[in-house]
């Protein structure tokens, strides 16, 4: 082989490393985790605007937070639901959500309940109240720690009656006619729902 074929050999070998590293890193990226998902609200700073009127804000700053909210929804979005569960112990996201402003709640929650909530939300009802009971009961028991106890906390401060209401009558029908702010705490509870109705949530002894 001479000199001129061999120098070529070296170069082609030299692009082909870089589009395979430029595509690694393109890919690693744009991987979807907790820990990504966390360190984008970080980054983000969100002001508290969760009182006064968005009127008082900037117009620049208020697209801004709105790319914002977009960007990390999309993230969040592609975690399954593992993620989400240790994305809902961490409480990232439920505290950036409480400095929102009453218009970025409702665009955020939209933006979140996705096509696999439905899915979930659809298999949740569709399963007789006996068996809706037992789901609820076993992520109740899943909920008891860290920040799923408080998440769970809130949302029986919201309404005392939801357990009882989401085991009657399912989670569509209660879901459709709450308030932003009622949507985002039960969010962690349906994420526990969910893996016990996918079955990744460990079996707990004695239910």
């Amino acid at each position: 082989m001479n000199s001129g074929n061999l120098l070529r050999g070296t170069i082609l070998l030299g692009l082909i490393w870089a589009v395979v590293w430029g595509i690694t890193s393109w890919s690693g990226s744009r991987k979807a985790t907790p820990a990504k998902v966390s360190g984008m609200i970080r980054e983000a700073e969100f002001e508290n605007w969760s009182v006064g009127e968005i009127t008082s804000h900037s117009e620049s700053r208020s697209e801004q937070r709105i790319e914002r909210i977009d960007e990390i929804a999309g993230t969040l979005n592609r975690l399954d639901l593992r993620q989400r569960k240790e994305l809902d112990e961490k409480g990232d996201v439920i505290g950036m959500f409480f400095r929102f402003s009453k218009e970025e709640k409702l665009h955020f929650v939209n933006l979140i309940f996705n096509e696999n909530m439905e899915r979930l939300m659809k298999s949740f009802d569709e399963m007789p109240p006996e068996e809706r009971q037992k789901m609820v009961e076993r992520s109740v028991q899943d909920m008891k720690d860290g920040k799923g106890a408080e998440a769970l906390a809130r949302l029986k401060e919201e309404d005392p009656e939801i357990l009882k209401v989401v085991i009657s009558k399912g989670f569509s029908s209660y879901y459709q006619g709450a308030s932003a702010d009622i949507k985002m705490s039960l969010l962690p509870f349906m994420d526990a729902v969910g893996e016990i109705v996918q079955g990744f949530a460990k079996p707990k002894v004695g239910l």
